[in-house]
C-alpha cells in the first residue's frame, strides 16, 4: 500500500485533472444529451446505468484508438450535441425519435428541413454554451498515452471490452432487461430506454431470422397449393365488365387524409366534398396504413409490393435496405402485361431511395423535381392540380392504344403546417388550431384538384383506371387529436389508436363499372385489387393476397381485423384461427424479401 501511495504521490494536480476530465466528459455528455431531447429524467434504473457504461464504452475507445483526448472527445461532443438537437427537432416535428433506419435517409430530411421552424430550446442552448465552456478544459488537460506498446496495448484493451459488452447486450441484457422498441410509439421505448440503448436495440433489428418451418421447398409447395385452387377463388374486386384499362394511373397522395374518421368536427365550409360526392363507377373507403404524420415510403412498398409492414422487420424502412433487384411489384407485373410504366414525383428523385428502388421495380421512366418546374407551387411545393397536369399531359402524348401505368407521389399537402399560407377553412368549435386549419385547406385544394382529373378522364374515349389513396394522416397539433378522442393518446388503446393509420382510397373508371363505397381494407391489397378490376390475371402472390384478405381485410402492426371485422392483436397469435394463412403469408413475403435464387412464378404473370 505504501508503494501505491508513493505512486499516487507523484501523480500531478494537472494529471488528475486530466483524468477526471476523462471520465466526467462521456457521463457530461449522457447528461446534456437526454436533457436536450427531453428524455433525462424519464430514464432510469438500469436503463440509465446501461446508457452511462455505453458513452463511457464510445468515448475511451475513440481515445484508446486515436491516442488524442482532444480530436476524439471534442469530435464526439459535436456530434452528440448536433445529434440531440436533430432528435429534439424531429419529434417537435413529426412526433417520432430519430431511428437507425432515418440515418440511412439523411439526404430526405434535408430536402423537406426548410419547411419547419426551428426554435433552440433552452436546454439545448445551455448545453452549448457547457460544451463550449467543457471543450476548453478537454483541450487544457488531455491525456495522452506516451508509449506507441502502451497504446496500442490500451486500443486492444478497450476495442475488446467494448465488442465483449455489445456482445453481452445483445445475449443477455434486452431479453434480461425486457428491452423492445414499441412499434406504435417507439417515443415512449426512448423515453423508457434512453437514446444509446434504444439505438443499439434496433440495430439488432438487422438480423432477420427465418420463419418457423421456412425453406425454399416449403414455399414451393405453397406455390402449388395456391395455383391448384385459384382458377377457383372468388375475386373480390372484380368489374362487372371486360374492359381492360389503357392507362392505369394510381396516385399516393401526401397527406391526403379525412380526420373525420377519429370523430366528426365541424368547419366553415367543406373541405372534401367531390371525394364524398363520387359514388359511381368507384371503389372507395378507408385505407389501413403502416405509418402516421411521415416515413411515407413504408405505405409506398406496400401498395406496390402487396409485403405487409407488419411481417417486415420491426421499424425498419424497406426502401433503404432490404429492396433487391428486382424487386417484384406492381409496376413489374404490368410491364410484363405491356404497359409503359412511368414514376412521377415533384421532388429529388433521391428521395427515399426511390431512383434505386424504381429501378428495380421496373419503371421505365421515373421523372422526378426537374419535369415540374413550369408546374404551379403552393407553401413552395408542386400543387396537386399541377401535378395531375402532367399525368394529363403524359396521357395526351402517348401513342393512341398504347398501354400506360402511372404511379405518382405528390408533395403539395407535406408538413409542416406552420409556414404562411392563408387558410380557407376553418374550426368552428376548437380554437387556436393554426396547423389544423392550414392542414384542412389543404385537403380543400386536393378535393378540387381531384374533381379536375376526374372530370378531364370523365370526357377521353381510352379506358382509364384511377387509384388514389393517402400515405398517411398529417403531424398537426396533438391537441387537436386528443379533442378528437376526448383523451390523452398515451391512454389510448391500439384498437383505437389504428384511427390515426386510415386514409381515404379510391379506385375509379371512367367505364362503367359497379360501385362500393364503404370498403375497409390494407394498402398491402391494393395491388390485387387493381389487378382484379382491371381484368389482368393475377399472380400466385398477388393470388394469395386475395385469399389473405378474406380472413384478415385490415393487417397492421398493431393487431388485424378478421372476417367478422372484429379486433384482434397479435398476443398469442398463433392459438387464433387466422395463424395458419398468417404464417402462409409470412414464409411468402420472407421468401420474397430475402429468399435466395426466387422463382419469379411466383411473383410475375
Amino acid at each position: 500500500m505504501e508503494a501505491v501511495w508513493r505512486k499516487w504521490k507523484k501523480i500531478s494536480r494537472t494529471e488528475i485533472i486530466s483524468i477526471a476530465v476523462l471520465i466526467a466528459t462521456p457521463l457530461l455528455m449522457y447528461v446534456l444529451f437526454e436533457w436536450t431531447t427531453g428524455n433525462l429524467l424519464t430514464v432510469r434504473g438500469i436503463y440509465l446505468v446501461l446508457n452511462l457504461i455505453l458513452f463511457v464504452l464510445v468515448y475511451l475507445t475513440a481515445f484508446a484508438v486515436t491516442n488524442s483526448m482532444r480530436f476524439s472527445y471534442l469530435a464526439l461532443n459535436v456530434i452528440f450535441f448536433i445529434w440531440s438537437a436533430a432528435e429534439y427537432f424531429v419529434v417537435q416535428f413529426r412526433s417520432r425519435p430519430i431511428m437507425l433506419w432515418d440515418i440511412m435517409a439523411v439526404r430526405t430530411a434535408a430536402t423537406v428541413a426548410g419547411n419547419y421552424q426551428y426554435v433552440p430550446s433552452f436546454a439545448m442552448v445551455a448545453s452549448a454554451v457547457v460544451l463550449a465552456v467543457w471543450g476548453i478544459l478537454v483541450w487544457k488537460f488531455p491525456v495522452k498515452i506516451h508509449s506507441w506498446k502502451k497504446h496500442l496495448a490500451a486500443a486492444a484493451a478497450m476495442v475488446g471490452i467494448t465488442a465483449v459488452g455489445i456482445t453481452g447486450f445483445f445475449h443477455d441484457s434486452i431479453s434480461r432487461f425486457q428491452i423492445e422498441i414499441g412499434m406504435w410509439d417507439p417515443a415512449a421505448s426512448y423515453a423508457e430506454y434512453g437514446y444509446l440503448v434504444s439505438t443499439l436495440r434496433l440495430a439488432g433489428y438487422l438480423t432477420v431470422e427465418a420463419p418457423e418451418g421456412y425453406s425454399a421447398s416449403a414455399v414451393r409447395e405453397l406455390q402449388a397449393e395456391i395455383e391448384e385452387t385459384k382458377g377457383e377463388m372468388e375475386l373480390e374486386w372484380a368489374a362487372n365488365t371486360d374492359i381492360i384499362p389503357e392507362n392505369i394511373i394510381c396516385i399516393m397522395n401526401e397527406s391526403f387524409s379525412d380526420l373525420r374518421v377519429i370523430a366528426d368536427f365541424a368547419t366553415d365550409i367543406p373541405f372534401l366534398s367531390f371525394y364524398d360526392s363520387l359514388s359511381e363507377n368507384c371503389i372507395k373507403g378507408e385505407a389501413y396504413v403502416p405509418v402516421f404524420g411521415s416515413m411515407t415510403c413504408n405505405t409506398e412498398y406496400e401498395f406496390l409490393t402487396g409485403n405487409s409492414m407488419a411481417f417486415a422487420p420491426e421499424n425498419s424502412v424497406p426502401f433503404q435496405i432490404y429492396t433487391r433487384n428486382p424487386e417484384y411489384s406492381l409496376p413489374l407485373i404490368l410491364k410484363n402485361y405491356g404497359y409503359r410504366t412511368v414514376a412521377l414525383h415533384p421532388y429529388p428523385k433521391g428521395n427515399w431511395n426511390r431512383e434505386t428502388v424504381y429501378e428495380h421495380m421496373g419503371f421505365d421512366e421515373f421523372y422526378g423535381l426537374e419535369y415540374f418546374q413550369d408546374a404551379p407551387q403552393l407553401r413552395n411545393y408542386t400543387t396537386d392540380q399541377g401535378d395531375y397536369q402532367k399525368i394529363i399531359d403524359l396521357t395526351e402524348e402517348k401513342d393512341e392504344g398504347s398501354p400506360l401505368f402511372i404511379f405518382n407521389v405528390t408533395m403539395q399537402n407535406h408538413g409542416g403546417y406552420e409556414a404562411e399560407y392563408e387558410s380557407t377553412v376553418h374550426l368552428t368549435e376548437l380554437d387556436d388550431m393554426p396547423m389544423t386549419e392550414q392542414y384542412l385547406s389543404l385537403m380543400r385544394e386536393s378535393d378540387l384538384a381531384l374533381q379536375y382529373l376526374i372530370e378531364y378522364y370523365s370526357q377521353i374515349n381510352e379506358p382509364t383506371m384511377i387509384v388514389l389513396f393517402g400515405d398517411h394522416q398529417p403531424s398537426v397539433e396533438t391537441e387537436f387529436y386528443e379533442a378528437l378522442y376526448g383523451a390523452p393518446l398515451s391512454e389510448l388503446p391500439p384498437e383505437q389508436l389504428l384511427r390515426r393509420y386510415i386514409t381515404p382510397f379510391l379506385i375509379w373508371t371512367n367505364y362503367e363499372t359497379d360501385s362500393r363505397t364503404d370498403e375497409k381494407m390494407s394498402v398491402m391489397y391494393f395491388s390485387s385489387a387493381i389487378l382484379e378490376r382491371a381484368n389482368l390475371g393475377l399472380t400466385d402472390y398477388t393470388a394469395f393476397l386475395g385469399t389473405l384478405y378474406q380472413s384478415a381485410p385490415v393487417v397492421h402492426m398493431f393487431g388485424y381485423y378478421n372476417s367478422d371485422y372484429e379486433w384482434e392483436s397479435w398476443t398469442d397469435w398463433t392459438e387464433k384461427k387466422e395463424y395458419p394463412v398468417f404464417h402462409q403469408l409470412e414464409l411468402l413475403q420472407y421468401y420474397n424479401m430475402f429468399g435466395t435464387n426466387r422463382d419469379p412464378s411466383l411473383f410475375l404473370p
